[in-house]
């Protein structure tokens, strides 16, 4: 009979989590986000790239308020209303148009954050953080953000989700 407990995950599994991830797959993720930071600069905007963005993000503001963030959540929060507005005026209008200079300049910050936080965080942190982005994804699936003012009212900061109406 083992003297190992059921709960307890293999001793590899549980080291790989407490490292920062591998320098070349940290260099893939960047460089993706990279590319698409430089199209929201040259105005090649799609839903697809603000979606990534946004995405990045979520999961960065969401290190960062773990308390591994050298820039104030408050600047993700800020970063992520913006994009939802973005996105909100593109299903009204059917149009993307330039991202605003103050816009582009918290995306770098952004970016830049990530960029840093792959190099520095434990990849449980990032696992943490995926996973809180797959629940908002469930939540706006789900229908209880069946507009796309309502993706505006998404939880964030360890907040409840919102209620069913």
């Amino acid at each position: 009979m083992s003297n190992r407990s059921p709960a307890r995950r293999p001793a590899g599994h549980s080291k790989a989590l407490q490292l920062p991830m591998a320098r070349h797959r940290a260099s893939e993720l960047i460089l993706r986000t990279r590319l698409m930071l430089e199209r929201a600069r040259h105005s090649d905007i799609d839903q697809g790239l603000i979606n990534h963005l946004a995405q990045v993000c979520i999961i960065s503001g969401h290190i960062a308020r773990a308390g591994h963030g050298l820039i104030p959540p408050a600047r993700f929060d800020w970063v992520e209303q913006e994009l939802a507005q973005t996105l909100l005026a593109f299903h009204e209008s059917g149009a993307y148009g330039a991202l605003p200079a103050p816009l582009l300049d918290g995306l770098t910050e952004v970016v830049n954050e990530y960029d840093r936080m792959l190099g520095t965080v434990r990849l449980e942190l990032f696992a943490k953080a995926s996973d809180y982005l797959d629940q908002l994804m469930t939540i706006a699936a789900s229908g209880k953000a069946g507009q796309p003012r309502d993706l505006l009212k998404l939880p964030t900061r360890g907040s409840a989700a919102p209620a069913a109406t």
